[in-house]
């Protein structure tokens, strides 16, 4: 029996059938999309591990700046500008790390050398402090005991371990040596704002008790002792 022949599609039918195609075809990857943004993504271990081993890192980095930060010696911000060196020096009261009271004006007649320095954990100290304290002891040296010189550090130090008494045996200080935070205040760094002063300051007060001269930056042993002998004569 012959076969039949197949008809043959017009070009319009086989146009719609290929449109027909590409449309389910089309439909089928929309599908498998919306199914795919279904599906809650999973990570790989790899990073999951990884991501968790950076936030632990960045906890720890941060931990450890602020602990090192904590240690740090406390700020002391001056006052604005430096008033001219007149007037007189403001009294104070300090216990020194031996347990001995006593005021500024107790020293009224002699030239005293006020040093104020910040001291942080464990007795850390900005380089200006090692300077000047080096500065200081040959200053003492030379006048302390043998001429009418005070020294005096007030130490800004607002942790219990500053390790105050460890500072006095490194540099052989044998002037007093005191903490103004001691009774949780800075009364004392509050009273010589007005002075500009800063970490590292040195103020010198005459033998008639006025604010001479005041050192917001290192200073040398030889440019100290020349102004103390000059305070001394007058």
């Amino acid at each position: 029996m012959p076969k039949k022949k197949r008809k043959k599609k017009s070009w319009r039918e086989r146009q719609k059938e290929k449109q027909i195609s590409q449309q389910k075809a089309q439909e089928t990857y929309q599908i498998q999309r919306e199914r795919e943004r279904a599906k809650p993504r999973k990570w790989p271990k790899g990073k999951i591990l990884g991501a968790i081993c950076l936030i632990a890192i960045v906890f720890v980095a941060y931990g450890a700046w602020q602990y090192h930060n904590s240690q740090l010696p406390p700020p002391i911000s001056n006052g604005g500008n430096n008033p001219p060196p007149t007037g007189s020096a403001p009294n104070f009261s300090l216990r020194d790390i031996d347990g001995t009271q006593f005021s500024l004006n107790q020293f009224s007649g002699k030239v005293i050398a006020i040093h104020f320095m910040a001291v942080g954990c464990h007795g850390q100290i900005y380089p200006i402090n090692d300077h000047q304290l080096n500065q200081l002891k040959t200053v003492c040296n030379g006048y302390c005991g043998s001429k009418p010189v005070t020294v005096v550090t007030v130490a800004v130090a607002t942790c219990q371990n500053s390790d105050l008494a460890q500072i006095r045996a490194n540099y052989g200080i044998t002037w007093v040596l005191g903490n103004d935070y001691a009774d949780e205040k800075m009364d004392i760094v509050e009273a010589y704002k007005k002075y500009s002063i800063q970490d590292g300051t040195i103020v010198l007060i005459d033998k008639v008790f006025d604010v001479a001269k005041v050192y917001t930056d290192a200073i040398t042993a030889d440019t100290l002792s020349s102004k103390i002998s000059q305070l001394l004569g007058a």
